[in-house]
C-alpha cells in the first residue's frame, strides 16, 4: 500500500484531472463530503463548480498560495478493493489533520491502470481558517500508512478467513482460489493451509477442518453454471486477452478466475462467483481452449457500429459521454473525433452515427441552460438549431445570478456613460447576448449557460425598450463582419437566426457555445 503526496495548486487542478477521467469512464466519484448545496444535486457539479467551492472555502485563510491538498492511495493489483481502498482513505486523512468537521473532501477511484487506486482532493486550509500543519509530510504520510495497515490487517484477515469459510467449495484447493482471488496467497505445508499476504504469513488452518466444508454442487449450483456459461462466453467474445475478461467479469459481476498452471498455457482455471458465494471448476462451465479463443481488435472494431446502433435505438439522445461509458466496459474502447480508438488502433465511425451523436452532445449542452418554462425551451430551440421535442424545462430551475449581477452592473455604469452608448453593446462586450423573442427580452450567456427573462427577473427594461428597433448586435456579427460577411441581425429571433454547431469555429465565433470543451479551458 503506498500513500504519494502529488503536486499542490493554487486553482484546485486536481479536480480538472480527475473530472476529466470520470468524463472519459476510467473513474468515479466515490465520495464527496461537505460540499454544500453541490452534496446533494449531483446535477449541478461540475469542474467549475467543484474548483470554484474549493477556492472559495479556502479564501477564509489569505495568506496560504498553494491551498490544494492532492493525495493518491494505491496497492499492488487488486490486492484491496475500493470499499477497503476508501476506508483506508479516510483513516489516513484523519492521521493527516485532513478529516476536520466541515473540511470539503473528494475522493475518486480509478480503474485505468493494473494497480487499484484512489485520489483525494481537499484544501490545506481547515474550517476554522488556519492552514494545516504540513512539515515533514511525505514521512507522516509514510507513517500514517503503516500504522493504518498494521491495525487494519489483523481484523482483515479475521474477516477475511470467515468470509473464506462460507463460501461453497468442492475441494481444498477450491477454498484456496478465494484467497488467491483476493490478494493474498495460500499453500500448504505440514497438513495446515498457510494464508500469507505482504510476504508474511497472516493466518493458517489445519486442513483436515477445510475438508469438512467441502460439499459436491446441488441443484443451485448446477443452474448457476449454466448461467455461468452464458456469460464467460458473451463476455469473452467482447475481450481480447485473458486479461481484459479477467476485468470486465470482476468489474461487473464480481467474478475472479484462478487459471491453473503455466502462466502462459494454463491447463485448467477456477471460477470464484462473489455473487453467490460459490468457486467451481472451470472445466464444469466452459473448457479452457474455448474459454480462451479471443477474438482480434479487428474483429471487435467492425461491432462496435452495430453496439453504438443498438444503444442510440435504446437511447435515441445518447451523448459521447453515455456512449463511452458503455464501449469503455465492453469494448475497451472510445469515440474521439470522429473515430473509435482501441489502444494505437483506430477506425472511422460511419458518418450517420458521428452526426447522430454530435448533435445528441449539442442538444445536452443546450439542456445544461436549464430552461424553467416552455418559452425559454423554444427560445434555446431555435438559438441552437435543435428540436425543441429534445429540450425539456427543468425541474430544479436554473440558477442566473451571474448573469443577472453583470446586467445590473451594466445598466448601473450606463448611468455614468450616459445614454448614448447601446446597453446591447455592453453586455455582447461581456459575452452576453440580447435577443427580443415572442416580445419579450431575454439575456443568454453561454459561457454560464444562463439565460434571463429580463422582465420576470425584475430588471429596469426601459433602456432595453428605448432602443427596441435597433439591430442587436451579437458575437456572431463581429465574427461575418471580420470576415468579410457581414448581415444585419435582427433584434427578433426567427429561423434565420439560428446559431449553428460548429465545434471547430474560430473561438470568438458562435461556433464556442456549443463546445463544452471551450468552456472548460476558460474555467
Amino acid at each position: 500500500m503506498i500513500a504519494t503526496i502529488l503536486k499542490s495548486s493554487s486553482s484546485f487542478s486536481a479536480v480538472r484531472y480527475n473530472e476529466r477521467k470520470v468524463e472519459n469512464g476510467v473513474a468515479e466519484l466515490v465520495a464527496i463530503r461537505n460540499f454544500g448545496y453541490l452534496q446533494d444535486a449531483p446535477d449541478m457539479r461540475g469542474i467549475t463548480s467543484l474548483r470554484n467551492y474549493l477556492m472559495d472555502y479556502s479564501a477564509r485563510n489569505d495568506r496560504t498560495r498553494m491551498t490544494q491538498f492532492h493525495a493518491a492511495i494505491s496497492c499492488k493489483g487488486s490486492e484491496y478493493s475500493k470499499e477497503e481502498l476508501i476506508s483506508i482513505a479516510w483513516k489516513y486523512l484523519d492521521k493527516m489533520g485532513y478529516n476536520n468537521e466541515g473540511q470539503p473532501v473528494l475522493m475518486y477511484f480509478h480503474h485505468d491502470t493494473d494497480n487499484n487506486h484512489l485520489h483525494i482532493v481537499t484544501s490545506r486550509i481547515s474550517p476554522d481558517g488556519k492552514k494545516i500543519a504540513d512539515s515533514m509530510e511525505n514521512i507522516r504520510s509514510l507513517k500514517a500508512i503503516e500504522s493504518i495497515m498494521s491495525i487494519d490487517q489483523k481484523h482483515q484477515n479475521s474477516e477475511m478467513m470467515k468470509l473464506a469459510k462460507s463460501y461453497h467449495f468442492e475441494s481444498v484447493s477450491q477454498f484456496m482460489a478465494v484467497f488467491e482471488t483476493s490478494g493474498y496467497e495460500a499453500y500448504i505445508q505440514d497438513k495446515d493451509i498457510y494464508i500469507k499476504r505482504g510476504g508474511q504469513v497472516q493466518d493458517k488452518i489445519a486442513v483436515k477442518e477445510i475438508e469438512k466444508l467441502c460439499r459436491k454442487n446441488g441443484e443451485d449450483e448446477k443452474k448457476r453454471i449454466r448461467q455461468l456459461r452464458a456469460i464467460l462466453k458473451k463476455y469473452r467474445d467482447q475481450s481480447t486477452s485473458r486479461e481484459e475478461l479477467e476485468n470486465m467479469l470482476k468489474k461487473k459481476f464480481g467474478i475472479s478466475i484462478k487459471f491453473l498452471g503455466n502462466e502462459f498455457s494454463p491447463y485448467g482455471y477456477m471460477v470464484v462467483d462473489n455473487a453467490t458465494k460459490s468457486v467451481f471448476k472451470g472445466g464444469d462451465i466452459l473448457g479452457i481452449k474455448e474459454l480462451l479463443q479471443f477474438q482480434s481488435r479487428e474483429e471487435k472494431l467492425q461491432k462496435v457500429d452495430f453496439f453504438i446502433e443498438d444503444k442510440l435505438r435504446e437511447n435515441p439522445l445518447a451523448t459521447t459521454f453515455d456512449l463511452n461509458h458503455d464501449l469503455h466496459r465492453f469494448y475497451g474502447c472510445y469515440i474521439k473525433h470522429g473515430n473509435i480508438i482501441m489502444g494505437k488502433d483506430k477506425v472511422e465511425l460511419a458518418d450517420y452515427l458521428v452526426q447522430k451523436i454530435k448533435y445528441n452532445d449539442k442538444v445536452a449542452w443546450v439542456q445544461g441552460f436549464s430552461p424553467v418554462n416552455d418559452q425559454q425551451v423554444r427560445l434555446l430551440s431555435k438559438m441552437f438549431n435543435v428540436s425543441s421535442e429534445h429540450l425539456h424545462v427543468s425541474e430544479n430551475g436554473n440558477n442566473i445570478y451571474s448573469t443577472l449581477y453583470t446586467i445590473n452592473e451594466q445598466l448601473e455604469l450606463g448611468k455614468d456613460k450616459g445614454s448614448d452608448e447601446s446597453i446591447f453593446d455592453r453586455l455582447n462586450d461581456e459575452g452576453i447576448w440580447t435577443y427580443r423573442f415572442e416580445d419579450k427580452f431575454f439575456c443568454v450567456n453561454p459561457s454560464k449557460r444562463e439565460v434571463v427573462d429580463l422582465e420576470a427577473s425584475g430588471i429596469d427594461m426601459s433602456k432595453f425598450k428605448a432602443s427596441r428597433s435597433a439591430d442587436i448586435e451579437t458575437s456572431e456579427h463581429k465574427h461575418h463582419a471580420a470576415s468579410g460577411k457581414s448581415r444585419p441581425i435582427s433584434n427578433e429571433i426567427g429561423s434565420s437566426d439560428r446559431i449553428n454547431y460548429n465545434p471547430d469555429a474560430n473561438r470568438n465565433s458562435y461556433g464556442e457555445v456549443d463546445d463544452e470543451r471551450a468552456m472548460i479551458r476558460r474555467s
